[in-house]
């Protein structure tokens, strides 16, 4: 049985939250399952983590979770829309900020025949202290439904660097076509995969870059179904997907999985989030299926 499945169907709802929602736990860590008649989809409350997201009219997740993915407190998740805040990258210890491996707070679910919209929070306490001394608050507002839309807003007194680190599934990487990300990227890797066509990726080997000009839309194809990602005031976009050698170092990660999921990340890393604790400083982006 697929980890989705076993999400949906095999963990014990310990709480309802609304009519489509039930909180319930896998391996160590609570979990909100959602089972709308629209979708279907899991969000771990450490990190605010949306693990999967299914359509019905999908026979597939169209955001992907690994199967070795681990559930343990202050272990990151392997797959999903991992939260990268309030740093990207190996610009603080842990790698890609602590928001995504800390306990959130359900601020509140809605629910209708659309879908469901959850937002959760994140203040300074005990448990990020370990990570970062400075008073902040962060909300994640999450809808599910025929779309999926998620928006990050913040507030502190720093500038912060993040990435909503989606990973998306597809039916297999040779076929996969990115396109809209412009001309320039920072590439991370010694060997380039050089683009046939500008602002176009295929993959054939490992990627991993941040693009610093793409367009608002950017569309993923693997010949089965194109994903249209919509980024709203990003800077960036990052691509990742870690190829054969890397897929078999990676505990988390099964040996082939590579084969089934890219990484199109909504990113602020070259323009900052200039942070206000009087306003709200916010991003994110919108995928549907076209």
């Amino acid at each position: 049985m697929s980890i989705f499945k076993d999400i949906l169907n095999n963990s014990v709802s310990e709480k309802s939250i609304s009519p489509s929602v039930q909180q319930t736990t896998f391996g160590e860590l609570p979990i909100l399952v959602i089972k709308h008649k629209i979708c279907s989809a899991a969000v771990s409350l450490q990190g605010a983590h949306l693990l999967f997201w299914q359509p019905i009219t999908e026979s597939t997740p169209v955001i992907w979770l690994s199967q070795k993915a681990i559930f343990k407190h202050g272990k990151a998740i392997r797959g999903g829309v991992p939260v990268c805040w309030p740093w990207f990258g190996k610009l603080g210890d842990p790698m890609h900020g602590f928001a995504r491996i800390v306990d959130w707070t359900l601020d509140s679910c809605k629910e209708d025949e659309n879908g469901v919209e959850l937002v959760l929070s994140l203040t300074n306490n005990q448990q990020t202290q370990a990570f970062f001394t400075k008073p902040f608050n962060v909300w994640l507002t999450i809808h599910l439904g025929k779309t999926c839309q998620i928006t990050l807003s913040c507030q502190g007194d720093f500038e912060a660097t993040s990435a909503l680190h989606t990973y998306f599934g597809v039916n297999n990487i040779a076929n996969v076509v990115v396109k809209g990300l412009g001309k320039t990227y920072e590439e991370r890797l010694a060997v380039v995969n050089k683009p046939a066509i500008e602002g176009q990726l295929t993959f054939n080997q490992e990627v991993d870059r941040i693009y610093n000009n793409a367009n608002k839309i950017i569309t993923i194809s693997d010949g089965d179904r194109t994903i249209q990602l919509t980024n709203t005031e990003a800077s960036d976009v990052v691509t990742w997907n870690p190829w054969i050698d890397k897929a078999k170092s990676m505990a988390d990660f099964a040996d082939e999985e590579y084969q089934s999921m890219v990484c199109v990340e909504t990113a602020c890393i070259n323009k900052p989030l200039k942070l206000s604790m009087m306003q709200k400083t916010t991003y994110g982006f919108k995928i549907e299926l076209v």
